[in-house]
């Protein structure tokens, strides 16, 4: 995905394979979900969010936020569990949190969705696993962006889904799906016939 000025298309999310990759949340580009249509976003808590265990979000995280609340994107916690930490960070950021079956059950998903008004076609998905946040997004037809990991200290069976998505391609994925996101940041036009990101 790299090889001098041009563009650089999306992927079709299908499978475990998000339609973007970048490194942080920060990273992801608000003008290319306003191309896209997304009114919602549900975002993972652990490592994706904030670091495992954690209620402090990064301060890069916080001052995205600010420009995601300011441009009237709705969000949403979906976690496998609504510890009391999580319930209060959905409250500090004036979000819904929706707990349930452990993922990637995607009943959860219509429930957030339900609760935010929004469709598959106007929601986002953001995450740091393939197969627990990326794989559900997809069948759902859900935009799906994966992140990497806050930090590596992570739960018990999250070390063993790392292994298995080590045999899944993780890290191809995303060298090829994160090589041109990193430039974009506010850069990202309207395209009717299929959202490109300008690559380098």
């Amino acid at each position: 995905m790299r090889g001098g000025p041009g563009w650089c298309r999306v992927r079709p999310g299908r499978g475990w394979v998000p339609h973007l990759a970048v490194r942080r949340v920060s990273d992801i580009p608000l003008d290319l979900l306003a191309a896209r249509g997304i009114r919602g976003v549900l975002f993972d808590l652990d490592n994706t969010l904030v670091p495992y265990g954690s209620s402090e979000v990064p301060d890069d995280v916080a001052r995205w936020l600010e420009q995601f609340r300011a441009r009237g994107l709705q969000g949403a916690l979906v976690s496998n569990s609504l510890p009391g930490r999580a319930r209060r960070l959905a409250q500090q950021l004036g979000w819904p949190a929706v707990g349930g079956w452990p993922k990637p059950n995607p009943g959860r998903l219509r429930r957030a969705m339900a609760v935010l008004g929004t469709t598959p076609a106007t929601t986002a998905l953001v995450g740091d696993q393939l197969f627990t946040d990326v794989w559900p997004g997809n069948r759902l037809g859900l935009f799906t962006v994966l992140v990497e990991p806050l930090q590596p200290r992570e739960f018990v069976t999250t070390r063993v889904a790392r292994w298995l998505e080590g045999f899944a391609g993780r890290a191809r994925m995303v060298q090829q799906l994160g090589a041109c996101a990193e430039k974009t940041v506010g850069r990202i036009p309207p395209d009717p016939g299929g959202t490109k990101l300008p690559g380098g």
